[in-house]
């Protein structure tokens, strides 16, 4: 891999986020991002909350969304879902903002990381590197996930005060990631 063709992987990656868009929250560090001549991002999301319907733990590929936010939720936007999901077990899950980012070299990848661990992502890593050293793909996780069982066939297995609960946590580790998303977005400037 050369310096022309990261640059065509990074033209082809921007035209996919110009065409599928990006989270709000993230929009701001994803534009930063792909401003820099070294870096590009591939995949990101600024921390969800999300409903889903599984057969069984595992079954990734069989999983249905009943419900997905990118911002707080209500107790009652997760009941209603719950109560409309006809099988399966239901599952809440929150998760941390994510995002992938492509590096030109070594060097660059480890000056994002260090970044990304100050803002708080203590997740970060090394997601793969080109045979050629040439492109190396960044990870910025935090370490706010939660999936909590909630019901099954379409009805609650705990007392409404515990999804309350639960919803709260949720809502707390989603803002809490979002804060961490506007550290990183100041500690980028060191890139610039």
């Amino acid at each position: 891999m050369s310096v022309q063709v990261f640059e065509a992987q990074k033209k082809r990656a921007l035209e996919r986020l110009r065409i599928g868009g990006a989270d709000e929250e993230a929009k701001a560090i994803l534009e930063k991002l792909n401003r820099l001549e070294r870096f590009f991002t591939t995949s990101s999301c600024s921390g969800r909350i999300a409903l889903l319907c599984i057969p069984e733990i595992g079954a990734k590929r069989e999983a249905e969304f009943i419900g997905k936010w990118h911002r707080p939720v209500e107790t009652g936007e997760v009941q209603d879902a719950i109560f409309n999901a006809e099988r399966d077990e239901i599952w809440l899950i929150a998760q941390s903002p994510i995002l992938h980012v492509a590096c030109l070299g070594l060097d660059s990848a480890k000056a994002l990381l260090r970044i990304a661990i100050e803002s708080g992502f203590k997740y970060s890593g090394i997601k793969a590197i080109s045979p050629d050293g040439f492109k190396v793909v960044v990870e910025i996780m935090s370490t706010e996930r939660m999936d909590v069982p909630l019901g099954a066939d379409g009805e609650m297995l705990c007392p409404e005060s515990y999804i309350e609960f639960i919803v709260s946590k949720a809502n707390f580790m989603l803002e809490r990631g979002k804060k961490k998303l506007k550290r990183l977005y100041h500690g980028l400037k060191e890139l610039e």
